[in-house]
């Protein structure tokens, strides 16, 4: 009877010192799980950080909706449908450096709390170098059937951790807002050309982004307005403009965010 009473004291004694310790706040995972995947398509919004090479140059976050612009290709690599918008933070910063990009889904509705973080470096292709089965991962709201669509972003994930999320509220969801689609439908395909020509050619610093990439680069330099750095036309007869416009599209093909080396 001895022995078992002291068998049981050692055995309670054990819980609550277990009860009493901290619960871990944050593990490190090898790779995007099944259980990851849902967690990521049943997200309404998520979020995407870059930072530049130049240290001049501001830090970005972007919030992104919905989880379904993100596909799970394998255990280390997602993609991720982008549509226009009035910046291309995120494609500058990835011509900048080596691609480095972190994905943050958090729950803020009903369940378990629970951060989830994706770090890799990404590439970045255009609407035309996106191949069928691609874009057939994401729905084609955010894809072919949107004049807004953009680019396609392919994270290799080196990193995938999670957080426990105590403090995040819990929220209900309502709606999705049609703001941006039905902007893009307005414009039609030439007028969301012609925006992103305006709009998604520089960085809020100056740095070449997504539109440079296009065939237009050539026509297009960095102006001020309103303190964004919109592109504007490079006149006709200045051809010195239009060659480095030339070899500042050339150099960024030429990244690592690309498909190129690093240097």
């Amino acid at each position: 009877v001895r022995v078992r009473v002291r068998v049981r004291v050692r055995v309670l004694a054990s819980r609550s010192a277990a009860a009493a310790r901290p619960a871990t706040m944050g593990k490190l995972h090898k790779k995007i799980t099944p259980e990851f995947a849902d967690f990521i398509a049943r997200q309404k919004v998520f979020f995407v950080a870059t930072a530049p090479a130049d240290v001049s140059h501001r830090v970005n976050v972007s919030p992104r909706a919905p989880g379904s612009s993100v596909a799970v290709l394998d255990e280390h690599t997602i993609a991720m449908a982008d549509l226009s918008g009035s910046g291309a933070e995120t494609a500058a910063h990835l011509m900048q450096t080596d691609g480095r990009m972190t994905l943050l889904f958090v729950n803020i509705e009903e369940g378990p709390p629970k951060i989830l973080r994706l770090f890799g470096r990404a590439t970045i292709k255009l609407p035309a170098e996106v191949s069928p089965d691609l874009a057939s991962r994401f729905p084609p709201s955010l894809t072919t059937k949107n004049h807004g669509w953009r680019a396609v972003y392919v994270l290799k994930v080196d990193r995938i951790t999670t957080s426990c999320g105590y403090s995040m509220p819990v929220l209900r969801f309502e709606s999705y807002r049609s703001m941006l689609d039905d902007f893009s439908a307005k414009k039609g395909n030439d007028g969301m050309v012609d925006y992103r020509r305006l709009k998604n050619s520089f960085s809020i610093d100056g740095a070449p982004s997504l539109s440079v990439l296009c065939d237009y680069a050539v026509k297009v330099a960095p102006g001020t307005p309103a303190g964004y750095y919109w592109a504007s036309a490079i006149p006709e007869g200045d051809a010195e403009a239009r060659r480095q416009a030339r070899r500042r599209a050339e150099a960024l093909q030429a990244t690592p965010a690309r498909g190129g080396q690093a240097a």
